[in-house]
């Protein structure tokens, strides 16, 4: 049974107001200490005449005080839409253009408003997020507050032991921040945000170390490079976001195999995740798994459709464009989007195809490709030098022909965007420069 978000937080906050809700890099807040931070900027925006549904912009970094600003909207009745101080300034702009929010609350505004004191309101709305990448116009989706309770309980009813001390490497403005945010506090358990920007790998493995995380979420790219110096804290470990490599679970076993690794998958229209799956050495590739509680899915022509109360639309069904099969073991396997296949020398192919196959080059600790005009490139970590027709020989005997990539190049780190994600257009743009420079064959 959905019980409601706001209600459980609000439980934590009367019955352990002195246990630590969050803690940043510049400090920690107590239940009690939200409960009053949260109330001052309810208070404020009913100064504001802020209606019931209407959206308020909370644009913060990753900070205690941006979760203090989200629950200050909710505890208004209003919804909040996150943006994240540390997007590009252009990126930012679109997000509050088209966000319609009137009302901006900034970590200024949030630390220095009056104590203050306001009912929780009801609302029909909890967030809206923007779901494209660093290309084109934001687009908005919008979550109801029954939805985000839905989504809650059913991650506290799935994993069952709460996460007592949760590393938040998420940015606001991603949807998988709301798995670590509402999971915590539901739990009355503690939030560690790291830093300001969720990719600073050197910030989460100073806060592992000195909190002693026992949960986290972070896209699989980030987790690779973690688990070069392990958080041995962590007791469960879940990756989203990206597609999760049999050579990662592969990696992870091998280090740290007493810790649970899960591997999630949902839509942001589908209000965070529609599927789970805790892996296993040795699958290849990795499933998503099963519908998480409440949810049903279907295959319709290859494409995955769930039905679910997260779905954020009326008719609670959602069409993703992701291509999927169903294995003899009742397990979900992804193969990419419907839309975004790529087609060499008249075959369909994933890019993470390709990308699992480099990952099983010795010396190669990460791998990316960038397409352009039908030609790929990769980009590769761990190797100073390549050693190109070795790697095209290792290649070839696990890819077609057509999908070795034409192009290697070894880098430091591949690109990534303010949420942790891979930025598939600089990779695009990369391989276009690469590609420019060398006559077609």
């Amino acid at each position: 049974m959905t019980s409601d978000v706001l209600g459980m937080i609000q439980a934590h906050m009367r019955e352990t107001p002195a246990t630590v809700a969050l803690v940043d890099r510049d400090g920690s807040t107590t239940y009690g200490e939200l409960d009053r931070v949260s109330g001052s900027i309810a208070s404020y925006l009913k100064t504001r005449d802020v209606a019931v549904g209407e959206p308020v912009g909370v644009h913060a970094p990753l900070s205690r005080w941006a979760i203090a600003g989200m629950l200050g909207v909710l505890r208004a009745g209003a919804r909040y839409v996150p943006i994240d101080m540390a997007f590009p300034a252009e990126r930012q702009q679109q997000m509050k253009q088209r966000s319609g929010a009137r009302i901006h609350l900034t970590r200024d505004l949030i630390a220095t408003l009056p104590e203050g004191e306001t009912p929780w309101r009801d609302g029909p709305f909890a967030y809206t997020i923007f779901t494209s990448g660093s290309t084109g116009n934001p687009q908005a989706v919008t979550v109801s507050r029954t939805a985000l309770s839905y989504s809650t309980t059913a991650r506290i009813e799935y994993y069952r032991e709460p996460p007592h001390r949760f590393l938040l490497c998420s940015s606001i403005s991603f949807d998988s921040s709301v798995a670590g945010i509402y999971w915590t506090l539901c739990t009355g358990s503690t939030l560690i945000i790291p830093s300001d920007r969720p990719a600073n790998l050197p910030a989460v493995l100073k806060a592992g170390r000195e909190y002693q995380p026992t949960h986290a979420l972070m896209v699989p790219s980030l987790y690779r490079l973690l688990l070069r110096s392990p958080i041995e804290s962590l007791t469960t470990v879940i990756v989203a976001g990206e597609t999760c490599s049999a050579e990662l679970v592969r990696q992870h076993f091998d280090i740290v195999p007493r810790t649970a690794l899960y591997n999630e998958y949902g839509p942001t229209e589908c209000t965070v995740w529609s599927t789970v799956h805790r892996c296993a050495p040795g699958e290849n590739p990795v499933p998503i798994g099963r519908p998480i509680p409440g949810t049903s899915v279907s295959i319709q022509d290859g494409e995955l459709v769930i039905s679910s109360p997260g779905v954020a639309n009326e008719q609670r069904e959602y069409r993703t464009g992701d291509i999927v099969s169903l294995g003899d073991d009742g397990l979900l396997r992804y193969h990419g989007r419907a839309d975004d296949q790529l087609k060499l020398g008249g075959m369909r192919i994933e890019s993470a195809e390709i990308e699992s196959a480099l990952l099983t080059f010795p010396g190669i600790t990460d791998a990316a490709i960038g397409v352009h005009e039908s030609r790929v490139a990769a980009f590769l970590t761990g190797l100073s030098s390549i050693d190109e027709g070795r790697l095209r020989a290792h290649l070839l005997r696990r890819l077609p022909a057509v999908a070795v990539p034409r192009a290697f190049r070894p880098v430091t780190r591949l690109p990534s965007l303010p949420n942790g994600k891979l930025d598939r257009a600089e990779l695009a743009s990369r391989a276009a420069a690469i590609f420019d420079d060398v006559p077609s064959h």
